[in-house]
């Protein structure tokens, strides 16, 4: 199982793959509507879509990393999603700010359809690990398959 973000006491065996760097993004249209932010504190004036989290319905607030502090804020928002493509969606749509792993809308960004804001407000990386049920029974193709996931995700994301 691939699990992305803080692990639980689950009682499975945990291989660290590495960590997955989140963005912020928006829409050209949303830029030239309400303008670029360049810091936190500029987000009063800006909307965001807002992400619920689809097991708990809890709305994750703006997240940077500041002097290597977690730093946190509500920020206005039209419209409210529980999965990821549809948090995308809308800020395609011009409908707010998103954070979100780079790679989700890497394409969007080589196309121009989304750009980067605030770059050097980034949230923290989310970890990514490979849950096992248990070391001493993994068999080999779930190592040889484990190992190519591995260097694929490396490759292609991290």
């Amino acid at each position: 199982m691939l699990r992305v973000g803080p692990l639980g006491d689950s009682g499975l065996i945990a291989r660290r793959i590495g960590d997955l760097p989140l963005i912020n993004v928006a829409s050209p249209a949303y830029l030239s509507r309400y303008g670029l932010p360049e810091t936190p504190d500029d987000l009063q004036a800006h909307l965001a879509v807002n992400y619920a989290s689809p097991s708990t319905g809890r709305v994750a607030d703006w997240e940077w990393v500041e002097d290597g502090q977690i730093r946190t804020r509500p920020t206005p928002a039209r419209v409210t999603v529980n999965s990821a493509e549809a948090y995308i969606a809308c800020c395609l749509a011009g409908l707010g700010l998103i954070q979100i792993p780079a790679y989700d809308v890497k394409r969007h960004i080589d196309a121009g359809d989304l750009v980067e804001v605030m770059p050097a407000y980034r949230a923290a990386s989310l970890p990514m690990s490979l849950l096992y049920p248990h070391r001493q029974h993994l068999s080999r193709r779930l190592q040889v398959f484990a190992d190519w996931l591995v260097h694929l995700l490396k490759r292609e994301i991290l």
